[in-house]
């Protein structure tokens, strides 16, 4: 049987993707998860809109971008150097696979070396012109930006519409079938045992407050998010923190089944050439498409602790190689991944690190922010 790295450097010549599905369930064993919450969503979560029976067909549990971020995290936590550029700011050192933009990062833009900034260094110039003929600057600087995608957008002063574009390779994302929205219930019980309904304490813009004492203070508005910035103010006790209080917000969701699907594209991997011979172009696009299975292994492997009441344990992952009429299974675990991965980058070699230091503006606005 082929070893992984192999399977992998022939799926890369002429194979449309990798696809990666998994069967997830909650450790707990409950049925009821709790999605991401948005606060201008209908439902509070990113959902179909439920039917009359009030199920909705399809509830997302982790986004592409949510599991892009822990993929970058895990490798991070590899230590095997995909990460070269580094900015040491406000006493810590961020790499760019902890930055929001990766290589296009305000904080790597506002950083220096050699008395130049980044954008103005060879570095930076190499990175900034890298485009898919040639992108051996990037591989080599920030290869996730291959892999996860990314947008030259951070220039400040004059700004043209024509930064570096580079579509994510990997998209991963975890949803819940046929969903229910359940309201969870908040309680506090006072030790003194006052309820906490009445709106009969005024409380001041200096954070005071006293019981209600005359008719014009009767009158005060109550506190609302419409006049939330608006003193002396009617409150109740349990807006202050005292008396019983009894809260049901729609929060979590029953599901029937979990499932997590992903896909790396191959055919967006052979768009990008790095200046090399087919050869290198295949070696090169071999070590990406395995940063990305190490990334997802990873993540699956680690345990998808998401947030609370949202822990799942993967029951069956499926990896294929696909492509038109094509569907080829492969087995993929952490170590053979892992051990893939290491004989790639011992064939493709990236740059080693480079510290960056953090200019006075952005020490100066950091430690302002604090």
């Amino acid at each position: 049987m082929p070893d992984l790295y192999t399977t992998i450097r022939a799926a890369v010549i002429d194979a449309a993707g990798i696809g990666v599905n998994a069967t997830l369930a909650a450790i707990s064993g409950s049925r009821h998860v709790l999605p991401p919450t948005y606060a201008d969503a209908p439902h509070k979560h990113n959902m179909t809109e439920p039917g009359a029976n009030g199920m909705a067909a399809w509830v997302s549990i982790d986004s592409a971008a949510s599991f892009a971020n822990r993929m970058e995290d895990q490798l991070k936590r590899a230590d095997l150097g995909f990460d070269p550029l580094r900015v040491h700011v406000a006493g810590r050192t961020l790499s760019t696979l902890e930055m929001p933009h990766r290589a296009y990062d305000a904080i790597l833009r506002d950083a220096w070396l050699d008395g130049k900034s980044f954008r103005n260094t060879t570095i930076g110039q190499e990175v900034i012109s890298a485009c898919a003929t040639n992108a051996s600057a990037m591989l080599r600087y920030d290869p996730s930006v291959l892999l996860f995608g990314g947008w030259d957008s951070t220039r400040i002063g004059r700004k043209t519409n024509d930064g570096n574009k580079w579509p994510a390779s990997v998209s991963v994302e975890i949803c819940g079938r046929n969903a229910v929205v359940v309201q969870r219930a908040g309680y506090r019980i006072d030790p003194l045992r006052m309820k906490g309904d009445d709106q009969d304490i005024v409380e001041d813009e200096d954070g005071s407050w006293h019981l209600v004492t005359s008719d014009a203070e009767k009158k005060l508005p109550a506190k609302s998010n419409a006049n939330k910035n608006i003193f002396p103010r009617r409150v109740k006790p349990s807006e202050i923190n005292h008396g019983n209080a009894l809260s049901l917000d729609p929060k979590g969701v029953l599901v029937d089944e979990i499932e997590l699907f992903g896909t790396l594209s191959l055919t967006r991997l052979r768009r990008y050439r790095f200046g090399g011979t087919a050869d290198d172009d295949v070696a090169a696009r071999t070590l990406l498409a395995l940063m990305g299975i190490y990334g997802i292994a990873a993540v699956i492997e680690d345990g998808l602790d998401l947030r609370r009441d949202c822990e799942l344990v993967a029951d069956n992952v499926v990896w294929a190689i696909r492509g038109t009429n094509r569907s080829e299974a492969f087995n993929v675990t952490l170590a053979d991944a892992r051990q893939a991965l290491e004989h790639a980058l011992s064939v493709v070699k990236l740059a080693d690190p480079v510290l960056f230091e953090a200019d006075d503006n952005l020490e100066q606005l950091v430690a302002r922010s604090r």
